[in-house]
């Protein structure tokens, strides 16, 4: 008995080993860290709080009718509120000239099951997403890893330098075609900023 117990835990482990080597592909990751470190101020529609690294920006998309969310069709803003925020990097961001805006909706609310370029809502609402526009309009993508950039500026020269950038996107809720019901309809939406 004990030899064949020992047979079938040294098969097992053969086994796992060829499965721990086989590869398929490989996964090659570049990138670089900066020293870029920039602070957001609320600008309209918004408010801000918190410090670097751990800002908290509050959006309230207020109380907008069925029939408003139902009129603008599905992936097409309803009541879009504006979310602008001014970003102050200082000296930090030297050889730098734009930053993008993130977003991690797997790490908050997740991704609607309906339509994957909304964010899910938590809350007792249905049929509604809420959806991400940059300054044109376009609903970014939540699943596609798509960005919003702006532009860094430059005042000054040298360590005199000063850098900044605006930020202005719109949220708002959208209908996912699923049937549309009344409730609460929050979201949460993790975001890191990264730089070129």
């Amino acid at each position: 008995m004990k030899a064949i117990k020992f047979l079938m835990l040294a098969s097992a482990a053969c086994a796992v080993t060829s499965t721990a080597m086989a590869a398929d592909g490989t996964i090659n990751f570049t990138g670089e860290i900066v020293a870029a470190s920039c602070v957001a101020s609320a600008g309209a529609g918004s408010t801000v709080g918190g410090g670097p690294g751990k800002q908290i920006v509050d959006v309230n998309l207020g109380k907008v009718s069925m029939d408003a969310i139902n009129g603008a069709g599905e992936g097409n803003i309803a009541a879009g509120t504006a979310i602008n925020l001014n970003l102050d990097c200082g000296n930090t961001a030297a050889g730098l000239t734009t930053v993008k805006f993130g977003f991690d909706p797997m790490s908050g609310s997740g991704v609607d099951a309906k339509n994957n370029n909304l964010l899910k809502i938590s809350g007792s609402a249905e049929g509604v997403g809420i959806g991400m526009f940059d300054d044109s309009n376009h609903l970014i993508n939540m699943s596609g890893n798509e960005t919003y950039s702006a532009p860094l500026v430059v005042e000054g020269d040298g360590a005199d330098a000063k850098y900044s950038a605006n930020l202005r996107m719109r949220a708002s809720y959208v209908a996912n075609g699923a049937e549309l019901k009344p409730g609460t309809a929050n979201g949460t939406l993790p975001f890191t900023l990264t730089y070129e």
